[in-house]
């Protein structure tokens, strides 16, 4: 549980950070870098740490620039697609990004499942030393 924390907690940071300077994608490979480097239990929960990281950031980032403007620029964009409110375009934000950064973590996750060779059991580090493999 604190490991999930602190993935999405520093999925949540950095991409807070690099959404200034860097494109909108960016969230995805933020996401894979943490889960490679730091690795959850399971492909589901770092799909999970990322789908709450993305929802979050992209979420609160949308809801505070419609909140800004007052939702006339949302409920404009809103028209375009099929007359959604200013509101469920927020929505559909969260959405896309907790997704985006959902499926980066999930290939960190993966690509540090092919990198790594787990224990064989109990004896796995004895044995190799003994061989010198």
């Amino acid at each position: 549980m604190k490991k999930f924390l602190v993935v999405t907690l520093l999925i949540l940071l950095f991409s807070n950070l690099c959404r200034f300077n860097l494109p909108w994608w960016t969230i995805t490979p933020i996401a894979a870098l943490v889960t490679l480097l730091l690795p959850l239990g399971n492909g589901f929960v770092a799909f999970l740490s990322g789908l709450l990281a993305g929802l979050l950031s992209w979420g609160l980032n949308a809801f505070l620039i419609n909140t800004a403007n007052g939702g006339v620029f949302a409920g404009k964009m809103g028209q375009l697609f099929q007359g959604l409110s200013s509101s469920e375009l927020v929505y559909v934000t969260a959405l896309l990004g907790g997704l985006l950064a959902a499926f980066g973590a999930l290939t960190g996750q993966w690509a540090r499942a092919l990198t790594t060779k787990e224990a064989q059991g109990k004896y796995y580090y004895r044995k190799r030393r003994r061989y010198g493999r």
